[in-house]
């Protein structure tokens, strides 16, 4: 198995510049890494994710440059965005103008009193070695914070653009932290987008208090070329709801791994996902759930259309600790092969350790129904418009699902040009 030294994998980065507040968390990161090597197929959790050609591109950091994101402007957080390109503060494209009085929104070098928070999910403790690495080495981020009762009515937009300049690839290690105060409201939008070969390494970590909601979207959609690794940790207090919808459309090689934590009683999960592969991509994801306490409540919904040769890995595992009675979780992994090269594996985990509860959880994979097709056409349709229609209907229920009305007309639109189904652009 190889070191990230060996595998040239950001050793410039040790000497960066830090806030000095960041070092308690940073050497714990860096001292847990020592034992830490690039996982292969022989571990479980990446059995069908070879990093092989991860280990063959040599990655240097990205350096700040200025960038056109006029196509990736939320109107909704026209005054309540932050913008970082390749790991740096981009303050051009930032603007916080329409914040809301006592919610901050700052650059995490710039905001100490985020240290106490910072790294309390995402521990070097049981993380995985991206996760270890971003914590020990990356230079800035996004941090938000909502006062306990606060209901912040415009979307918050944190854009993180990965940009290659020259013939090296290169690399960045975007770092968000959430917290949401006691009774606190919000809609956040985290973004990933880029051009070239580059590799994203992020950790974002949601802290939400007693009887707060976040809503929150994770969007993936960087170069055919990039490879991105995403990891989310989150712990919800007594009475919290957190919605979370990751829409990964990008990368050749994606892998997210948002771990939840319910830590009390009555909270309430969402935990959706969509990803929409062709050619060669590969997206995995691997969800952990922890239910720890009585009354929680969560749902998960992954979906994938895969096509070309490309492949979908999902292993979702949800894990219902003693005690932790009437526990209502539901899990789906629905998958849709658009081609015979085309692969899916799927994983759905149930772990119950409480007898009182009602956990159910299942996994499909198919291919367009004839049937359907049949019926659409003798409507008539032609064969492939009504392959694309039932195609971007799979995905549509879940994109009705977000709330901030230009980024879903935005990711319908993806869907689309992705499916061919641009006879559907009225309905966007």
């Amino acid at each position: 198995m190889a070191t990230l030294t060996e595998c040239n994998l950001l050793p410039e980065l040790l000497v960066a510049p830090r806030p000095a507040a960041w070092e308690p968390v940073r050497k714990a990161a860096e001292t847990a890494l020592e034992g830490q090597e690039l996982p292969t197929t022989k571990h479980e959790d990446w059995k069908y994710t070879d990093l092989k050609s991860l280990r063959e591109t040599h990655f240097v950091p990205g350096q700040y440059r200025k960038v056109d994101i006029k196509e990736r402007i939320l109107p909704e957080a026209r005054g309540t965005r932050l913008v970082f390109v390749n790991g740096h503060f981009d303050p051009p494209c930032s603007n916080i103008s329409a914040l809301p009085s006592g919610v901050r929104m700052l650059r995490l070098a710039s905001a100490s009193e985020a240290a106490g928070a910072l790294g309390s999910l995402a521990t070097p403790e049981g993380s995985d070695v991206f996760t270890n690495l971003n914590t020990a080495r990356f230079t800035d981020g996004a941090y938000i914070f909502v006062p306990k009762n606060i209901h912040v009515e415009p979307v918050l937009h944190v854009l993180f653009v990965s940009d290659q300049e020259g013939a090296q690839p290169t690399c960045s290690l975007p770092r968000l932290l959430v917290v949401l105060e006691r009774g606190a409201t919000l809609n956040l939008v985290e973004e990933y987008w880029g051009h070239g070969c580059t590799l994203t390494n992020s950790v974002t970590e949601v802290l939400v208090r007693e009887g707060a909601e976040l809503v929150h979207e994770r969007i993936q959609r960087e170069s055919p070329e990039a490879f991105h690794f995403s990891s989310l940790r989150a712990r919800l207090d007594r009475d919290a709801r957190y919605i979370s919808r990751t829409i990964s459309l990008g990368a050749r090689f994606s892998r997210q791994a948002p771990h939840i934590v319910l830590a009390d009683e009555g909270t309430e999960l969402t935990l959706d996902g969509l990803a929409l592969l062709g050619e060669n991509q590969l997206a995995d994801t691997h969800s952990f759930i922890d239910h720890t306490k009585p009354h929680g409540t969560s749902r998960q919904l992954h979906k994938a259309i895969v096509d070309g040769k490309a492949r979908a890995v999902f292993n979702g595992r949800i894990f219902v600790r003693p005690g932790a009675q009437q526990t209502d979780a539901q899990q789906q992994s629905r998958n849709l092969l658009l081609s015979e090269e085309a692969q899916v594996d799927t994983k759905p985990e149930l772990e119950i350790f409480a007898d009182d509860v009602k956990c159910a959880h299942g996994a499909a994979v198919g291919q367009l129904d004839p049937e359907e097709l049949f019926y659409l056409q003798s409507r008539g349709l032609n064969l492939s418009t009504a392959q694309n229609l039932l195609t971007y209907g799979f995905a549509a229920d879940l994109l009705a699902r977000i709330p901030v009305a230009s980024l879903r007309r935005q990711l319908r639109q993806a869907v689309m040009a992705r499916t061919n189904a641009q006879d559907l652009a009225s309905m966007a």
